[in-house]
């Protein structure tokens, strides 16, 4: 299967201005069969609730766009939006084809104050397979991997959103590769991470004023982890394009985990900011949301 991975510029936002910039580098690619976008590629990625004014009802907006967009280019496509229903806010992934979407996930622990937050699913059954999606944060989360972990998968979706320091890029580099390759190592099917690039906007609590603090923003890093792929040359420098062979394999070996997390991570941090920054923000968009709906 030929897979690209757009690493899509952040700065536009609202589906209005990102489905044409995102068609053009689509309409460039050499006979794509699967393009993989970031998280909330369709809005662009925000996390504050200044994002809720681009929401999709129930998801119909981003359907029709991605099954228009497979039918025309004759591939899957595999995007990220915001997706509001019932009144709550929910930061989805789907993969459509030219008959239309194959299967939706949500991210269980999407930013706080902003999504609301849940157990999901998460794989998708498309014609190729079972795909295993894990948006960004819960891809470092033992949660994904026990959702998976018995499944037979064809391949490993990891869409993000995610902002680093820009000074550390080795280390993030070097987290993506154990995180992706631990993965990639134990079920031997491709392993395709797609994160966008671009200054990270307002984000609410103690970890957005360390972000802040540290000039955080989005650094790219998209990358296909296998071992059997050939890379595919294209001219679209936004794109990272893999040939991969597409097999059903079960999973051959564990996947050590630190308590919940992947990576060890700082206890310090985890125990004392992450915590209660994620408890204040759950209090924060469970008010806010439900303001928003009496108004």
């Amino acid at each position: 299967m030929r897979v690209f991975a757009l690493e899509l510029d952040n700065g536009p936002k609202g589906a209005g201005e990102r489905k044409g910039y995102i068609e053009g580098l689509i309409a460039r690619l050499p006979a794509p069969e699967l393009v993989v976008l970031p998280e909330l590629s369709l809005c662009g990625y925000m996390a504050s609730r200044k994002i809720w004014q681009y929401a999709d009802e129930g998801g119909r907006e981003a359907a029709a766009w991605a099954t228009a967009m497979a039918g025309k280019y004759g591939t899957y496509i595999a995007v990220g939006y915001l997706d509001r229903e019932d009144g709550d806010y929910y930061n989805r992934y789907l993969i459509a084809s030219p008959d239309g979407v194959c299967g939706t996930v949500t991210k269980s622990e999407g930013e706080a104050a902003v999504f609301k937050r849940g157990s999901f699913g998460s794989t998708i059954v498309t014609p190729f397979g079972l795909v295993g999606v894990a948006i960004c944060y819960d891809s470092r989360r033992k949660h994904f991997y026990d959702n998976v972990k018995d499944e037979a998968l064809t391949m490993i979706l990891f869409p993000h959103g995610a902002p680093a320091d820009p000074a550390k890029q080795n280390k993030e580099r070097r987290e993506n590769d154990l995180r992706c390759g631990l993965y990639a190592d134990a079920f031997g099917v491709p392993v395709v991470y797609a994160n966008s690039v671009g200054d990270l906007e307002e984000m609410p609590g103690k970890m957005g004023e360390l972000m802040a603090k540290k000039g955080f923003r989005m650094n790219g890093g998209t990358k296909v982890y296998t071992a059997e792929g050939r890379p595919i040359p294209t001219e679209v420098k936004e794109a990272v394009g893999m040939e991969v062979p597409i097999h059903s394999k079960r999973r051959v070996r564990d996947i050590p985990f630190h308590g919940q997390d992947i990576l060890p991570g700082n206890f310090f941090f985890r125990q004392f900011i992450l915590k209660p920054d994620t408890a204040a923000g759950i209090r924060s968009y469970e008010e806010n949301h439900l303001k928003e709906e009496k108004e």
